[in-house]
């Protein structure tokens, strides 16, 4: 096990970074000193790296700085995007490199925890490149016949909605404080049945809706698509014939009910790069699954008790 590893993944430990940063303008300033030979058994740099710096002798790449730098938070590497920001990042780096001989030379890196927390971001890695490169991008072709053959997917609703606040949910009400949620249900049952006897929905918006956003364009929430509500209201609206309402449905937000003014499609050109990324993903899920049919897999029984029973599992 290589703990090289552990100064990538452990770089969010580097948040210490601004904190020294800001110390930096009101400390002499740091002279750096040359670093002395290490020995150690862990791999020096390919030949085709750059090395950037030497850490008690020990290589510390480009691609391996670049990537430090990337596992930062992006407000974090505007702060060091600057020449005397990267060197000042560099200085962080270099301690996080200490930390990690130090590591080697009192034997954490054969600690079995810390050896499978380093074995589990290594698969992460490295099964993560390996997708990257077995799966190619989509043919134009392949990514149209996806969006023909799912269609549904991709439809549109253009919604309006009468909300009811409860009290503990999202949306406030209007005014005063919001009913206990069995009184809201019994208010929004109210509204409902003066919608079944002709009320107009905007008109009826404008009265009760709690959303108030919305109330003042009667109700109208505008295109929405799959994916952009809650999970336990999608189901269900989608399912909405056009031109008519629900009853109540409630949500995390509130009491709602819901008219569907029209259905449409997403045309592709608007979401051909989400459809591409779908086609790709799924490719990778049946590219592993072949992977996963010809493997040879072998369970411990006392640790996975199921594993005896799990389908699909080949006979010892």
């Amino acid at each position: 096990m290589n703990i090289k590893d552990l100064s990538v993944t452990a770089i969010g430990v580097l948040a210490v970074a601004g904190i020294s940063y800001t110390l930096a303008a009101v400390r002499p300033p740091f002279q750096p000193t040359r670093s002395h030979p290490y020995s150690d058994k862990t791999p020096g740099p390919t030949a085709a790296s750059h090395v950037v710096m030497r850490v008690n002798g020990e290589a510390v790449t480009q691609e391996e700085f670049d990537a430090a730098f990337r596992a930062l938070p992006e407000d974090m590497q505007r702060q060091f995007a600057s020449e005397k920001g990267k060197m000042a990042f560099a200085e962080q780096l270099v301690r996080m490199k200490l930390l990690e001989q130090e590591a080697r030379r009192t034997g954490l890196d054969e600690d079995p925890n810390i050896a499978g927390q380093l074995a589990a971001q290594r698969t992460d890695l490295l099964a993560a490149a390996a997708a990257d490169k077995l799966i190619a991008q989509p043919t134009p072709e392949a990514v149209q016949d996806f969006y023909n053959k799912n269609k549904q997917r991709f439809e549109t609703l253009d919604l309006s909605h009468i909300l009811i606040a409860y009290a503990g949910g999202m949306v406030p009400p209007r005014a005063g404080s919001a009913p206990p949620e069995t009184d809201a249900m019994n208010k929004a049952l109210a509204v409902y049945a003066e919608l079944k006897k002709g009320e107009s929905f905007s008109n009826a918006a404008l009265k009760y809706s709690d959303d108030v956003n919305s109330a003042r364009q009667g109700g109208e929430l505008g295109t929405v698509a799959h994916g952009m509500l809650p999970q336990e209201l999608e189901a269900r609206v989608f399912q909405i014939p056009v031109g008519q309402f629900s009853g109540p449905i409630p949500s995390r937000l509130g009491i709602h009910i819901f008219r569907v003014n029209s259905k449409g499609v997403q045309p592709l050109e608007q979401i051909r790069a989400g459809v591409t990324q779908r086609v790709r993903q799924q490719n990778m899920v049946d590219r592993v699954e072949v992977l996963r049919r010809n493997a040879k897999v072998d369970f411990d029984d006392k640790f996975f008790p199921e594993a005896k029973h799990w389908p699909g599992r080949k006979p010892s």
